[in-house]
């Protein structure tokens, strides 16, 4: 793969035992890796357990020097992407604990990077989750797409994998897909010509 490959994280942000959220993290993995020209790495939150946020400095400032090796090599890995895709369920109306503490634990590696969402739940199928979480991506300097898959759980038709199989959420994902690659290669060659404002 060359340097100028786009890297893109897909971020499975549920640690529950028995969650929905691993096969559909595979599901969207397969699907971006149809594209050329990509690296593709699947991120789990369980192989990075990460404490409360307790530093003195704000993570703008402690991101880079991390005395944790834990949130060392989360920082490094987030800096090292082009775009992310997270992948959560809703929990009483918002999205894992783990998963803002996650993004809390860096500021300035998120910066001008695209960012898509697969969510799933009940009713609302992940909706308020995601809707909080863009207000989150926005501070952060992400940039989200507009594009995004939203699993509703009931009656949801599945593989034996737990692949979704109604084309209706393949063709969600295809279009979220091209914002947030259209974006991660804007963003990439933007961020190389011009210095990101601080």
């Amino acid at each position: 793969m060359s340097d100028d490959a786009l890297k893109i994280g897909i971020i499975l942000a549920s640690t529950r035992q028995g969650r929905r959220g691993e096969r559909y993290a595979r599901w969207i993995h397969e699907i971006i890796g149809q594209r050329p020209g990509l690296e593709v790495e699947l991120i789990d939150l369980r192989d990075h357990r990460l404490p409360a946020y307790d530093a003195e400095a704000p993570p703008l400032v402690a991101e880079k020097s991390y005395a944790d090796p834990v949130a060392r090599r989360w920082s490094e890995l987030v800096a090292g992407l082009d775009g992310y895709i997270i992948v959560t369920p809703e929990y009483n109306h918002g999205y894992p604990g783990q998963l803002k503490n996650a993004i809390d634990h860096v500021q300035a590696a998120w910066w001008y990077k695209p960012v898509g969402f697969v969510s799933y739940g009940g009713a609302s199928a992940g909706t308020r989750a995601v809707e909080q979480l863009r207000t989150v991506a926005v501070e952060v300097r992400m940039i989200p797409v507009r594009g995004e898959v939203n699993l509703r759980l009931m009656g949801l038709q599945a593989d034996e994998a737990g692949r979704p199989t109604d084309p209706y959420y393949a063709k969600q994902a295809g279009a979220m897909l091209d914002q947030l690659l259209w974006w991660a290669r804007v963003a990439k060659d933007g961020r190389a010509q011009v210095a990101p404002p601080a």
